[in-house]
This record gives structure tokens, sequence and C-alpha cells, in this order.
């Protein structure tokens, strides 16, 4: 007899939304979960970050205040309080889940699973406390960890993860940033806002260098402005601590001296779990699924960072829905019909200031796919919300097919990027042409319509393009 249908080892976005919507297909389901619910996003990740994005965009506007004829205004950094405020929303919407999960009678086992062995027609998972639990099905959303360097460890003390920057309570006057991903440039922007001495030490030839190279530039280019100090195609030989510091030593000759090092040169998958008479398949250390997010195992799934795909909260929570589906189709033996998982769909963004977020192709990937492309892009510069707004710099840049003018990538950098990137895999995920547009009627004046004139200027239509 099994404990429950279903069990969920893992409580990030993908393993609580998972356990939530078979709760809700009446599927009995339990998540083993080490920590609290909510995982490194809503903990350690996401959540976090974006409030101190948002407390850093505030103090930016407050020393900007002349620019809209308000009285110049030099605030004070407490960032006590900043952190303080970053703990306590963390702490409502961990609260919140907490409470859905008391409400729905979804169990939570705060333990550690540490090995997973063949039961009869299901599954038993043993935990670190010694005690044993049972399904049907198991759903793995062990998430990753941070990458660490050769010759170089993370201490949380002075060489840092995101997670450890985030239990910093106070400012550093000066950081070093290894790796100039979306991690990476995030914080580099935030604590270059709040003022301190900040560098970015990148190995390869630009910043994100995931994004359309143009964008890729731009942000570079905005960053730069701001003060951060960036160094790409540049590598860390050796962190060494002295009197003034920890000195980075680059292969380049350079030297940097700073009070601290966030390491952020990306992420692994986290498999810490064995499998005592069973062989899981897996792929550069990611776990192998199909569209259905099975493994090679039967009725094991997997979602989210551990499967290797696209480490995105959003990523994990949408592989956890088809998951889910799947399960209730099996279980109550009806057809399965979710639509195939397109990960290229899926929006990108990264909080920097100015934000960047995309979806689809990047130019150069939709060049090598279908040949020929045609690209529309717009400034914020002509649009007047983003005037009012005294945020102009960036833009949006739209790409399509030359053969049938069906849209394929979108990329923004700019004002609430983040946000209005939504209507890109909107209209990407459906298959729009750029002939769609002419069906829809964007409000005046807001930032869509950068959007907008970005899709009318692939067939040179652009009304306020100079």
């Amino acid at each position: 007899m099994y404990n429950y249908q279903v069990l969920i080892i893992g409580g990030g976005p993908g393993g609580y939304e998972t356990a939530v919507r078979l709760n809700q297909y009446g599927i009995t389901t339990a998540v083993i979960e080490k920590d609290r619910i909510g995982g490194i996003c809503l903990n350690w990740g996401c959540i976090p970050t974006k409030a101190l994005v948002k407390s850093a965009e505030l103090y930016g506007e407050l020393k900007e205040a002349e620019l809209y004829g308000l009285a110049a205004y030099e605030p004070n950094i407490e960032y006590t309080k900043v952190f303080e405020r970053k703990n306590k929303i963390v702490e409502q919407l961990v609260g919140g889940l907490e409470f859905i999960f008391h409400k729905r009678k979804i169990p939570i086992i705060n333990e550690m699973a540490v090995s997973i062995s063949k039961a009869t027609d299901g599954w038993k998972v043993q935990t670190v406390d010694g005690n044993a639990y049972s399904a049907e099905y198991l759903i793995i959303a062990t998430g990753s960890v941070p990458k660490e360097l050769p010759g170089i460890s993370i201490d949380e003390k002075d060489i840092l993860s995101s997670t450890g920057i985030l239990q910093m309570e106070t400012l550093p006057k000066s950081l070093a940033v290894v790796g100039g991903g979306v991690i990476g440039c995030e914080f580099a922007s935030i604590m270059n806002t709040f003022g301190a001495e900040t560098h970015i030490i990148e190995f390869l030839p630009r910043l994100v260098c995931s994004e359309d190279e143009e964008i890729s530039k731009r942000l570079a280019m905005a960053l730069k402005k701001a003060g951060i100090r960036i160094m790409t195609g540049s590598g860390v030989q050796s962190i060494t601590k002295t009197e003034a510091g920890l000195k980075l030593s680059l292969n380049n000759g350079t030297e940097i001296t700073v009070e601290k090092v966030l390491l952020s040169v990306g992420r692994v998958p986290q498999l810490n779990i064995a499998f005592t008479d069973q062989s899981l398949a897996t792929e550069h250390g990611a776990v192998s699924i199909d569209s259905a997010m099975r493994t090679n195992l039967p009725k094991v799934y997997a979602i989210g960072d551990v499967t290797g795909k696209m480490q995105l909260a959003h990523t994990a929570s949408k592989q956890g829905m088809v998951a889910a589906q799947h399960i209730d189709s099996l279980v109550k033996n009806k057809e399965f019909h979710y639509p195939e998982l397109e990960y290229i769909n899926i929006p990108r963004c990264t909080f920097t200031h100015p934000e960047l977020a995309s979806v689809g192709f990047t130019e150069a990937e939709a060049k090598d796919r279908f040949g020929d492309v045609l690209v529309g892009k717009f400034p914020f510069s002509a649009s007047g919300k983003a005037l009012a707004m005294g945020n102009t710099f960036g833009f949006v840049k739209t790409i399509a097919r030359a053969d049938s003018n069906q849209l394929v990538g979108m990329h923004i950098l700019g004002p609430n990027a983040a946000e209005l990137i939504a209507q890109g895999a909107i209209l990407i995920s459906q298959g729009a042409t750029a002939e769609a547009i002419e069906s829809i009627v964007f409000a005046h004046p807001t930032l869509s319509e950068a959007l907008k004139e970005s899709i009318e200027d692939i067939r040179s239509l652009s009304i306020h393009k100079i």
C-alpha cells in the first residue's frame, strides 16, 4: 500500500505548483523538501533579488529627482531596512504557500531524500532521517547548485554565491562579479546603484552571451555608463586574501582588489539522490526526459533545473503542469493532450537597469535556422510613454522569417521589458505573422506601442520611427 499516489522530491516553483495541480486533480500528493517550501526561487533567488532590484531602482530615481521637476534630494541608504524588507516579502510569500498546502491538506515532508528504490508497482524514497515514503509515481524536482571554478571555492563569507550575497546585512564597499550572465549582471546592477564599486569579469567575449548580440552590446554600454567596470574575455586565475581585501589575479595580467566576490559562473543540476537498484538516465549531469517529462524509469518524472533544459522558475512550473496532466491521464485512463513544450518560446528576463527580456530566436540563430530573416526595431526614445517616464534607453527588436513573415524572435532592452515580453511570447507561440498586428489595437500612450511599431517595422510600416 502506497503512502501517496505521487511523491515530489523538491519544493521549488516546479515542485510546489505541480503538487497543487495534482491536488486539484484529486491525486494524493506529498512534497519532500529539506528546507522551506518555495525552493531557491522564493527563499534565496528570484523573489528576494527582485526586492533588492526595486529598492535600487527607487534609490536611483530619488537621486535624479531634479529631472522630474522635484527638489534635489540625496537619499541615504539604510541597507539593514532594505534587507529586512526583502525578508518580509519572502516570509509573506512562503507563509502564504504554506497556508495553501495546509488548507489543501498537501503534506510537506521536511526531510532530505537520499535514496530511491523500486517497490511493488511503485517507488520508495528513503530520507536522511531514516524514514521511508512510498508512492506509485515520483517527480524529481531537485533543482541546481552554483558552479565553482578550479581552485576557487564559495565560502559564503568572502566569496559568495547568489544565496550568500542575499544574506549580507551590510553593503560591501567594492564587489567583483565573476561571470557576466543573468545572475552576475543583475547583482552588479543592484550593487552599483547602491554605490558599491563594481566590476564584472566575464570569460566570454560579451555579457549575457546567450542573448541577441546587438542587445548584449547595448546592455554592456548601459552598465558601463552607470559606472560598472566590465572586462570581457578575461578569466580569474586565483583569489588571494590580503589585508587590503580579496586580490583577483586575471589571465590578462590585471589584478583587482575588492571587499567581496560574487561567483556567478552558472549552475549545475543537483541530483544527490542514489537509485539503489535502478539506473536513471542522465546526459551531462542532467536527467534525461521526454516531452511528457518522463525519465527512462517507469512512473518517474523530472522537472526544472535538474533536467538541464532552461534554468528558469517558470520553465520548471510549466514542465510540472505537463507532468501533472500526464500522470492524471494515466491515473484516470484518459487521453493526454497537453501541447508539447517549445523551450525556445519560453521568455527569458534579466532584471538589470535597463531590463532585458527575450523570447524565441536571436537574429543569428534565426538566420542559421531559417535562412533570410526580416528585422524590425523601435527605440524607446521615440515612445511617448517612455519619455514621460524618463526612461528612454533601449529598443525593441523583432525577428521574422523572410519567406512567411512569421514572428520567430523578440528582444527588448528598456523599461518594463520583463513585463512586455509576455506579449511577444503570446504572438510567437501562436505562430503569428507580422500582419497579425493589424487586428490588434494597442492602448496609447503605453510602452506596448514600441512592440507594435517594432513589428510594423518588419514591413517598413512603423509610423514613429525616424
